[in-house]
């Protein structure tokens, strides 16, 4: 396991535990209160750019080994 794919896991990690203390947050608002999620903005795109790099370093490294 390279060290990308070590960082995309700790990435999936703490984005899993960021959504667990968000959605506790957001249960104790008031109903009418609004949510307007805009960490979602920069966390999806990174997340999606880190497990892209990840799946084509895995990829790659499965052909080099045929």
């Amino acid at each position: 396991m390279t060290r990308l794919q070590k960082v995309t896991l700790g990435l999936l990690f703490g984005y899993v535990i960021w959504e667990i203390a968000v959605r506790v947050w957001m249960s104790q608002l008031p109903p009418s209160d609004p949510v307007i999620r805009a960490d979602l903005i920069f966390i999806y795109p990174m997340l999606l750019v880190f497990i892209l790099l990840s799946l084509w370093q895995y990829v790659r490294s499965k052909k080099n080994l045929q």
